[in-house]
């Protein structure tokens, strides 16, 4: 089995929730898979919160690379990042180290790709759904991701920072969410994806009927551990 090394801490609350989905994953095929190898790097995500929310991608890249270069100490086989926003300054770290990164955008553009639906829609924080690293992955693979409008991602972003990244997961909350999606199913969305690690603890499959839901949590949890296992 391959090391894993998962860059963490982004938040505290999704990094767990990775922990809990590789561990329980694992545990399913323990007879046949050998011994778990996992280090988690936590970051401090107040810094990251302030980087990227002024889209300082450079410093945020920079401190991804010091994340990646103490795994790579502990010589782990390849890196994943916990979190969806960092992921915009992929391009600036994937060659770093010789270090493979597992990313959370070509795991779900596989996933959505194999159901066949080619229009989504797409919730998280601003500076995801406005970077563009997104579109450009899924683009590539002829997916088109449909963003809400300012106001709803204005709304999203709030929640997340304000609420979800602390560990409040409020009904209020979630009606806002649903409201935000029917809009998008309004508009063609054939399937949903949960674009921030915190958001499918506040929304599931079960809340929105109708509609596939896109887990990114959950999804590139299981990539890690289907490529550590290869």
């Amino acid at each position: 089995m391959k090391y894993i090394g998962l860059i963490g801490g982004l938040s505290a609350e999704s990094t767990r929730e990775y922990e809990r989905i590789i561990v329980e994953e694992h545990a399913k095929v323990r007879g046949k898979a050998g011994p778990l190898m996992m280090t988690v790097d936590y970051l401090d995500l107040k810094e990251f919160e302030e980087l990227q929310i002024a889209h300082r991608w450079d410093e945020v890249a920079s401190l991804l690379k010091e994340s990646m270069r103490r795994l790579s100490v502990l010589k782990v086989d390849f890196a994943a990042i916990a979190s969806n926003t960092p992921h915009n300054a992929y391009d600036l770290i994937k060659n770093h180290y010789s270090l493979k990164l597992l990313t959370i955008m070509d795991a779900t553009a596989d996933a959505v790709k194999k159901d066949g639906k080619n229009k989504v829609g797409f919730i998280g924080t601003k500076p995801t759904m406005e970077y563009g690293l997104f579109q450009k992955t899924f683009s590539g693979e002829g997916i088109e991701l449909l963003m809400p409008d300012e106001e709803d991602r204005q709304y999203i972003d709030d929640k997340i920072w304000g609420e979800l990244v602390k560990g409040k997961f409020l009904d209020e909350t979630r009606k806002g969410y649903l409201d935000v999606i029917s809009r998008l199913q309004r508009r063609g969305a054939q399937g949903i994806i949960l674009g921030c690690t915190e958001i499918p603890q506040l929304i599931r499959q079960e809340d929105c009927s109708g509609i596939k839901v896109y887990d990114t949590t959950n999804i590139h949890a299981k990539a890690i551990l289907e490529y550590a296992l290869r």
